[in-house]
């Protein structure tokens, strides 16, 4: 019941839920989303320590889920994380299918915990949440995030 152990059971839980929905990789090959806990590994994957073929560009890692918690306040009882979702999405088809996507890709999310905001028994998230797209597009590239507010317990310190 930690915070590293809740951002990858919430990267884990994004793959899970978007497991059927057909993405697209710069290789034009039909792929599942990938789930990444806090950055892109491109810099690890570069240097050998990743997982995986030796990647170039980031543009190799789509379509991608990033989880990032952006602050925690620890109150009595529980902390309260303010966590985003960001999801990256790769199309070349020129009907922008891309978006569809996408934004099939935040719904489900958003539906999945809005009905159960419940992870592992030991997490909750708020039902409200924001959905956020970028103002301008850049195809082939499509882009989004949803903010959440995650009730993680507190451990009780050994002193």
């Amino acid at each position: 019941m930690t915070i590293d152990n809740f951002v990858h059971q919430l990267a884990e839980e994004a793959e899970r839920i978007l497991k059927d929905i057909s993405f697209i990789n710069v290789k034009k090959q039909q792929v599942p989303i990938k789930g990444y806990p806090y950055e892109l590994p491109l810099a690890m994957i570069r240097a050998g320590w990743g997982e995986g073929e030796e990647i170039g560009s980031e543009e190799e890692l789509f379509p991608y889920i990033l989880v990032q918690i952006s602050d925690i306040d620890y109150e009595e009882e529980e902390a309260l994380a303010k966590v985003w979702i960001l999801m990256g999405v790769y199309d070349e088809d020129p009907q922008m299918s891309g978006w569809t996507n996408i934004t099939a890709a935040v719904e489900r999310l958003v539906n999945r915990f809005r009905v159960n905001s419940v992870l592992m028994d030991y997490y909750y998230c708020d039902r409200q949440m924001k959905v956020a797209y970028p103002e301008q597009g850049d195809w082939p590239h499509f882009f989004a995030g949803i903010e959440m507010t995650w009730h993680l317990p507190v451990l009780e310190p050994n002193l």
